[in-house]
């Protein structure tokens, strides 16, 4: 199959860490053909969807003794980019990395005019507009721990002093940013909430702090509907989040009884919407975010547990194609 990857500019990727990386190297070893672009390189033209795209080449990362993945200088190598149709490609994985702002959105609308017949888009377009990745979760509010979305300055200090200790969170963050602890005794609690929420004109997620977050959060590869891995992250030093870009430990972490109970109810929403690739956070039994757009975790967990998720995603592709182009052939 021929493969394109929409991502952020390649040559800036961490290949030790980056989870697109890992599943070019994996297409590569089904021995497909590898393609590459951002999505401003994306548009529409007199055949529908097209993107100037170059072909990619790379020199897979190795693991050590030690376990850590270990690379080429030059892992890397790309041909002169060229303008082809999007109905060129099989699959179309759009792994751009958040914020989801305009660029983000309109990538998403131009990727909608993709030929079904012929192109699969994963995770669907309008999956990623809809799911908001603080957001979306609340449509299983009951896998969550207590939670609020709210502007109200008065109404959030009351959840606070109700709760206890809580966490807040930007409904558009990503990376662990802006996500502050909110204590009821804070003597700055009121100019937090007033900071975070932009004096009452922008919601917030206000959520139970999970004690078990000791043990680390969680996260969860799932494809398809189904649980393929998980690593679990660990805050270091006076940072209490656990967030691997805020430089969080990783740690091999099992599926266990309160991931598949998790999946299993969520796994019909996540299909109906085209979320076929998605990366859960699970603190102590509960759900706390929904990864939709670019979910990372793919290096952590085969290193750690020696699941090769970057493997399973290509053999879904290679299913996924003729399963999802077909309903269109009438």
């Amino acid at each position: 199959m021929r493969l394109l990857f929409v991502a952020d500019p390649f040559e800036g990727l961490d290949p030790g860490h980056d989870s697109t990386v890992a599943m070019i190297e994996a297409a590569q070893s089904h021995r497909h053909e590898v393609w590459g672009c951002t999505a401003s390189d994306v548009g529409i033209g007199a055949e529908g969807a097209e993107a100037s795209v170059r072909q990619l080449r790379v020199e897979p990362a190795k693991l050590d003794e030690s376990g850590r993945w270990v690379v080429n200088d030059h892992w890397l190598d790309m041909d002169a980019p060229v303008l082809r149709p999007l109905s060129d490609f099989a699959i179309v994985s759009m792994r751009t990395d958040p914020p989801v702002d305009t660029a983000y959105l309109r990538a998403t609308y131009l990727l909608d005019h993709v030929d079904p017949t012929r192109t699969v888009v994963v995770n669907r377009p309008s999956g990623l507009r809809n799911a908001n990745e603080k957001l979306y979760a609340f449509h299983h509010h009951d896998l969550m721990p207590e939670s609020l979305v709210s502007a109200d300055r008065a109404r959030i200090t009351e959840f606070v002093n109700r709760i206890g200790v809580t966490v807040g969170k930007p409904t558009d963050g990503m990376a662990g940013r802006g996500i502050l602890l909110l204590r009821p005794d804070d003597a700055n609690l009121a100019s937090i909430i007033e900071l975070m929420t932009d004096r009452g004109r922008t919601q917030i997620v206000v959520q139970a702090f999970i004690p078990e977050v000791d043990n680390g959060d969680r996260r969860v590869i799932v494809i398809d509907g189904e649980a393929v891995g998980s690593v679990a992250r660990l805050a270091t030093g006076t940072d209490f989040r656990c967030n691997m870009a805020a430089g969080a430990n990783t740690r091999a972490d099992a599926i266990d009884d309160d991931v598949e109970r998790i999946v299993e109810s969520l796994s019909p929403t996540l299909l109906r919407d085209g979320l076929w690739f998605v990366g859960l956070d699970v603190i102590g039994g509960y759900l706390s975010e929904i990864n939709v757009t670019s979910p990372t975790g793919i290096r952590e967990v085969h290193a750690l547990t020696g699941t090769d998720v970057a493997d399973r995603y290509i053999t879904f592709l290679e299913d996924l194609h003729p399963r999802e182009t077909t309903v269109f052939d009438d």
